[in-house]
């Protein structure tokens, strides 16, 4: 499996006329706690856990970005906050780790996951899934990643619980190439088709 390869410095963010990425900084965490709380139905489909529980509370969100801005200082993984053009609410929210923090893979997963130093996963939130501007995020996350990361090789999960997110894959040209025997948040791996822009 390729080595986590990351550009130092870590970009900082990515920004476009209706939304930018900024690095998960404990001081977003308002904006953090409002957006998943708004969609907490969708996340635990997503993250398969119960998280966010009806009575998470905004202490217990602090706690959870300071452990993403450690891990985004000792380059363990990275997580970026989506927010709108003037950052005053977020969209939803980035994560990049390395592609050897998937526990459990069998001999044959590990083989297909050998180009890809990385995977990315994401949220937005309910009032822009499905719509325009989620497309113009993914779109620009992909650009980001391939331009500013220069990652060898890039694929995204999902999960069977979340078809939204299939379906803005499957219209983005991804192809589902693995398909984990372990059921997890992670459970399905899609990357671009071959002879696509950047596709491996």
């Amino acid at each position: 499996m390729v080595g986590f390869i990351h550009p130092d410095p870590i970009p900082e963010g990515y920004s476009q006329q209706q939304f930018c990425f900024q690095i998960l900084h404990p001081r977003y965490v308002t904006l953090d706690y409002k957006a998943l709380m708004s969609s907490k139905d969708f996340l635990r489909r997503w993250s398969q856990s119960e998280w966010p529980t009806d009575d998470f509370s905004l202490e217990e969100n602090l706690e959870d970005l300071s452990w993403h801005y450690e891990e985004q200082v000792d380059k363990i993984a990275f997580t970026y906050t989506v927010l709108d053009h003037n950052q005053s609410n977020c969209l939803g929210c980035i994560y990049i780790k390395p592609t050897t923090s998937i526990k459990g893979l069998q001999p044959n997963e590990l083989t297909l996951l050998v180009p890809f130093s990385h995977f990315c996963s994401f949220w937005v939130v309910d009032t822009i899934r499905g719509t325009p501007l989620e497309q113009i995020i993914f779109s620009g996350l992909i650009n980001w990643l391939y331009t500013e990361w220069q990652f060898p090789g890039i694929f995204f999960t999902s999960n069977p619980f979340i078809p939204e997110i299939e379906d803005l894959y499957q219209k983005n040209g991804l192809q589902l190439f693995l398909n984990l025997e372990g059921p997890n948040r992670y459970q399905h791996c899609w990357k671009l088709k071959q002879g696509t822009s950047n596709g491996l």
